[in-house]
């Protein structure tokens, strides 16, 4: 009682509107329909235009608002306020109603509803344009996260069920999304441009994309109001099932259209049907979740689901056509899936995490079998068919026990059931399989990408956490290296090849047993094996190699914890950012990602995706972690969280180990919101070295800035690399950066990039921007051009030259 009267508090309009729905389709049922909707060609338009979206008329329809309001009415009040949402509300039936009813009216008149019913006469009596409405007008408040998010859901939902379901509802549905969303950017001043889109995020806006087409026809089918294209399977579901006895009397002439309508209504009907009619919802859920996961198996799947999709489509509608109308309308309704599959398509290279697919072929495959032989096993020993069916009969009824009866309606019908028995066995059989086969796919995209290196990760880790390593020694862990390792597990150096390059992260991992310069002897031997040129890269100063030359490439800064007070002149803006935290409510939480709720890591989610979408570039991997990375284990966060709980700022520390002890963090993830705690960086390092310092710790590691440097070049290619980063400052802002450690007052030192000949720096090159930049397109190349001509333009870089060394 106390949740619902919370509830009834925090969205008192949502509350209201719900038990108004309910209250009024238990007084007038599926009168309704004929006493308060809204009817195109009726004389009581003035009336009945009121109070069309009060309630619906038919439970499903019922249901289907109340989950809708939960969804997207409630959270768009509480975005709003009640009041502005209940003027959002009302705004949006008053638009879009009229609206989409002229827009159904001509959609009809131009021949494009070949399968619905006459929408230029329907009739409306539903919530969805206000509930959908608000939530579309209220995306314009949102970050660029939700707002990407929320307006896809939106329109690609409401798209699909116009084109498959194609009521007059759902086109007002799309209506009130398509007018709340114009409406909200022209209230907000929103500005249209085009926004980056980290790599993670992309995937969930496939995997959105795919799971909310592929929802399209499973809504549409469980419609009653339906009219589309599977209006007929629709209508089958919510028909009265057929007895036993009118079976056996309508099929004493199998081939009859009243048996085979009896048993296809039977074939829809009760929760069995449902269940296996839900078996590829349920299928698309799994597979978009492996697609957030960036599952090279989960595109195929996709893939196929989406050719599969087409076909079951095209024999639905009947497939081609010299008709040109009705061609179009054809093209319309499969128009959904011709986006997932271009999307897919033009998005390939995304999905390269490879799954151990072995155990799930070999499960799915065995629960197919199992599956099938209970199936012919329990037919040829009749328990309930109309007629006892031979083994031929059987096998040749069992690939439609495995299909979604929406589907399985298009296979000729071998095997008549009758009684109890009989129909469990018809309808349950299938559903143990796909339960089987969607846990072993499950488990397939949710265990390690591949185990053997799964396995190698975790003994490099064991090493490294007794071991000494560099730096950047602990990004060395992230996914996409490899690892080569020296002295009978004693040491390691992680990598990656690209174009023939072996392209270190940092320096060697080494322990007592064995030595840097052993384990390095060993790897560039190793390579030299492979054919594989070595490029020891982000090594520190005192790495060298005989027969190797180094240019500097990033600039170290170094941050003692000897004077956490910061005392003096030059710190007072450290002390002035840490006072006004205190001040202003906001506190430093030292945690890891896994101590993180859900919500605090969508906050990370959002505050990472504001970040990369104002950059011009793709996001960078390699040696930059991002939000996946703040996941590996013993990787520490520290949030700056406001008393409201809204995060303002969030970095990373990765440990540096020497000796199997833990001496020192280096910084790698950080992001602030501009609109929230302005000096938000400065008090986080300031804590960060705080926290330390407490430790035991001597130092914390402000990460390198690339192509940034305090000191004069000292070679020909060290001053073309300085004017190179001072070129492209506009696109990344390394040097800003760099500056904005220099209020600490840091210690500087310097990572080199050490190669064996000048001839290969070219080759070297590239794959080190392959490395950071793995999933640069042409497209992304145009952007880079037009974003450095823009920035430049507007802010005109320092010219080139070092970085001002800090003053003492």
């Amino acid at each position: 009682m106390s949740a619902l009267k919370k509830a009834a508090l925090r969205f008192p309009a949502s509350v209201v509107a719900l038990a108004g729905m309910w209250v009024l389709y238990a007084l007038f049922g599926r009168g309704a329909y004929h006493i308060l909707g809204y009817h195109i060609l009726g004389e009581e338009n003035i009336a009945s235009f009121l109070t069309s979206g009060l309630t619906s008329w038919h439970p499903a329809g019922m249901v289907y608002a109340t989950f809708a309001l939960v969804c997207f009415a409630v959270p768009a009040e509480i975005l709003l306020g009640t009041r502005r949402f209940i003027v959002a509300a009302l705004a949006s039936h008053a638009l879009a109603v009229p609206i989409g009813a002229v827009l159904a009216a001509a959609v009809e008149r131009a021949g494009f509803n070949e399968w619905g019913a006459n929408l230029a006469a329907g009739a409306y009596l539903s919530p969805v344009a206000w509930i959908f409405g608000p939530l579309a007008f209220a995306t314009s408040t949102m970050g660029v996260l939700w707002r990407r998010r929320l307006r896809l859901i939106m329109v690609v939902l409401t798209g699909t069920l116009v084109l498959y379901s194609g009521s007059l509802v759902d086109v007002i549905a799309l209506s009130a999304v398509v007018l709340g969303w114009a409406g909200g950017s022209l209230v907000h001043r929103e500005s249209i441009q085009r926004v980056r889109v980290s790599l993670r995020e992309a995937r969930v806006l496939i995997a959105t994309l795919f799971a909310v087409v592929s929802a399209g026809p499973v809504l549409a089918a469980l419609n009653p109001q339906a009219s589309g294209p599977f209006a007929q399977v629709s209508q089958l579901m919510w028909e009265p099932a057929v007895a036993a006895n009118e079976i056996q009397a309508r099929c004493v002439d199998v081939e009859s259209t009243a048996c085979r309508e009896a048993l296809l209504i039977n074939q829809q009907d009760g929760l069995g049907p449902f269940l296996l009619n839900m078996a590829p919802l349920a299928l698309a859920l799994v597979i978009a979740f492996g697609l957030v996961r960036g599952r090279r198996v989960a595109w195929v799947l996709a893939i196929l689901s989406a050719a599969g999709s087409l076909v079951i489509i095209f024999a639905q509608v009947g497939g081609p056509t010299a008709d040109v109308l009705r061609a179009v309308n054809v093209v319309l309704v499969i128009l959904p899936w011709l986006i997932v599959l271009a999307v897919l398509a033009a998005t390939r290279a995304f999905f390269r995490v490879a799954s151990s697919l072995r155990p799930a072929i070999v499960g799915t495959a065995g629960a197919l079998v199992v599956c099938t032989i209970v199936w012919v096993a329990g037919a040829l020993a009749n328990p309930g068919f109309l007629w006892p069916p031979s083994l031929g009969e059987a096998l040749l009824e069992a690939p439609a026990r495995f299909l979604p009866p929406a589907a399985a309606v298009l296979l000729p019908t071998h095997v008549i059931p009758q009684r109890f028995l009989a129909w469990v066995l018809y309808e349950w059989v299938g559903i143990a399989f796909w339960a089987a086969a969607l846990f072993f796919l499950h488990r397939a995209l949710t265990s390690a990408p591949s185990p053997a290196a799964e396995t190698e990760r975790q003994r490099a880790q064991e090493i490294l956490t007794r071991g000494t390593g560099d730096h950047l020694a602990w990004m060395g862990l992230w996914g996409g290296n490899r690892y080569f390792f020296a002295g009978g597990g004693e040491g390691y150096v992680a990598f990656r090849v690209v174009r023939n390059v072996a392209v270190t992260v940092g320096g060697p991992v080494y322990t007592e047993a064995s030595t840097r310069d052993d384990v390095a002897d060993a790897f560039e031997a190793y390579c030299a094996e492979q054919g594989w040129r070595v490029a020891w890269y982000s090594v520190a100063e005192d790495f060298s190699r005989t027969g190797f030359r180094r240019v500097h490439v990033a600039e170290e800064s170094l941050l003692y914890t000897d004077n956490i007070e910061f005392k003096g002149k030059k710190f007072q803006n450290i002390r002035t950012a840490r006072n006004r935290a205190g001040k202003e409510g906001v506190r430093a939480v030292w945690t890891t990602w896994a101590e993180l709720d859900v919500e605090m890591r969508e906050k990370v989610f959002a505050l990472s995706e504001q970040w990369v979408a104002d950059k011009a570039l793709p996001e960078m991997g390699f040696t930059l972690g991002g939000v996946d990375e703040l996941a590996v284990e013993g990787t520490k966060l520290l949030l700056a969280v406001g008393d409201d709980g809204r995060l303002h700022g969030v970095t990373s520390w990765l440990p540096v180990y020497e000796g199997g002890q833990c001496v020192g963090y280096t910084l790698d993830f950080m992001r602030r919101d501009t609109a929230g705690f302005r000096p938000t960086v400065e008090f986080l390092l300031a804590e960060a070295a705080a926290i330390a310092a407490a430790e035991g710790k001597e130092w914390v590691s402000l990460s390198g800035a690339p192509l940034a440097r305090t000191s004069e070049p000292d070679s020909l290619l060290e001053v073309l690399l300085d004017r190179t980063g001072a070129r492209i400052e506009p696109l990344y802002g390394f040097r800003s950066l760099a500056a904005s450690k220099y209020k600490f007052h840091p210690t500087h030192s310097g990572w080199y990039l050490a190669y064996d000949d000048e001839l290969a720096l070219g080759a070297i090159a590239l794959a080190v921007v392959s490395c950071y930049l793995p999933t640069m397109r042409p497209s992304d190349y145009a952007g880079v051009v037009r974003e450095f001509l823009a920035r430049r333009d507007r802010d005109e870089p320092e010219l080139p030259g070092p970085a001002p060394t800090p003053r003492p």
